[in-house]
């Protein structure tokens, strides 16, 4: 009788074996690289909810073929190590062709030596910096966020229009601050406007106030502050205690209930700032409505581009047709690449955000589809750039964000 029962355990041991094996080719592992700690870890859960969101959906239209996409989320520790180390286990452990991530734009430099070389497409719905346009990756990085090409330049126009004709920065000493701080400077000053000093910062310090009393040297009318919501307040402060009476500009990278109803929300109200908006404001708030039925609301930005990223990544995956599934690892990071800007094909037939069933349709029957985002428009040029969008004009109201208004953008040409 022991015999028979040893020997029935194995069978079913065998079987479930067997049916895990089936499950598992049916099943598309997708990576996602968000920071739960660290100087953005305000910002990790509400971008990781939009991923999820957008699986749900997906999940929910039968994309795939019958099979399910499956998010694995790791923490970059919003650092280049951490995050490059993550990345390396998602690729080697977890075997995803396809990651989205990071936040922080010195992140996902740091994480693509890991992608690029081993076929992996990545996909960032936050990191801004002009600096990764011009990585050699084979095709194999991109972006469904505006470069701060876009928003140093509207950032700069909206401190002229605030009557600021002397402004100082402080920056996160990594390549999303000198960039976007290099791109105001220059906008800025073209327009015959002072930037009196450029103050970098490490991040994790415990206080920050030699480099607030060399920003507000010489008594600027405001103070940009390119930062981070937790260093970010510690610099607000710190100014504040330091006697600074001037106004404060603000990038995406503060943007969020983190700072606007922070320690230092009873001096920064009335403030601006700016990051990446949603042209199509009514697709964008049914987004919102969805989302925040789900999951806690958040001003924190990008949750929108996280969807569209994981959306755009289901849409090539089903465009390469059922083979995908047999396909190497690889291999499937190859044909994910090959097929993302044909599910955004400005010749195909137009699908959004509450269209996914009718988007997988579509392919499924060899036809070709234009994803219009949530974002706005996914128009992702030879650099995996989004060459069409736009930048949010944001102000803090009674401890909130509220958009002020929408300016569009586009690469000239």
């Amino acid at each position: 009788m022991m015999k028979k029962l040893v020997l029935m355990m194995v069978v079913v041991l065998l079987l479930l074996g067997v049916a895990g094996t089936v499950i598992a080719a049916d099943t598309v592992k997708i990576g996602m690289l968000v920071s739960l700690t660290g100087a953005l870890a305000p910002y990790g859960p509400p971008i990781q909810h939009g991923a999820e969101l957008a699986i749900e959906q997906i999940n929910d239209a039968d994309g795939l073929y019958g099979g399910k996409l499956v998010l694995v989320v790791r923490d970059s520790g919003t650092a280049p190590a951490v995050g490059r180390d993550a990345a390396a286990k998602l690729v080697e452990i977890d075997g995803v062709p396809a990651l989205i991530g990071a936040l922080s734009s010195g992140v996902t430099i740091a994480m693509s030596s890991v992608t690029i070389p081993n076929q992996v497409v990545l996909i960032s719905p936050a990191s801004t910096s002009p600096a990764i346009t011009d990585l050699e990756d084979n095709d194999y990085v991109f972006r469904t966020v505006v470069s701060d090409a876009f928003q140093g330049v509207v950032q700069a126009d909206l401190a002229v229009d605030l009557g600021f004709k002397t402004v100082s920065i402080i920056y996160v000493n990594n390549a999303y601050g000198k960039g976007l701080a290099m791109v105001f400077r220059g906008n800025f000053e073209a327009r015959g406007w002072t930037v009196l000093t450029m103050v970098p910062y490490e991040e994790a310090k415990p206080s920050y106030r030699s480099e607030v009393e060399k920003v507000m040297e010489g008594n600027p009318d405001a103070i940009n502050v390119i930062a981070y919501p937790v260093d970010g307040n510690k610099q607000l402060v710190e100014a504040i205690e330091a006697g600074y009476e001037g106004k404060f500009l603000f990038c995406d990278g503060m943007k969020g209930e983190a700072v606007a109803s922070g320690p230092a929300s009873k001096y920064i109200e009335g403030s601006f700032g700016t990051a990446a908006g949603a042209l199509e404001v009514e697709v964008a708030e049914q987004f919102n409505a969805d989302f925040n039925a789900k999951f806690e609301p958040s001003t924190v930005p990008y949750n929108r581009e996280a969807y569209d990223a994981t959306v755009l990544i289901a849409l090539a995956i089903c465009r390469a047709g059922e083979s995908f599934f047999d396909m190497s690892r690889a291999e499937q990071g190859q044909a994910i690449r090959d097929n993302l800007r044909a599910v955004a094909n400005p010749s195909g037939e137009e699908v959004t955000y509450g269209e996914l069933k009718k988007a997988f349709d579509l392919l499924k029957e060899g036809k070709e589809i234009n994803y219009q985002g949530v974002s706005g428009p996914i128009v992702l040029d030879d650099s995996g750039d989004i060459s069409v969008g736009a930048i949010e004009i944001w102000k803090i109201l009674g401890g909130e964000v509220v958009t002020d208004r929408l300016v569009e953008v586009k690469v000239a040409g």
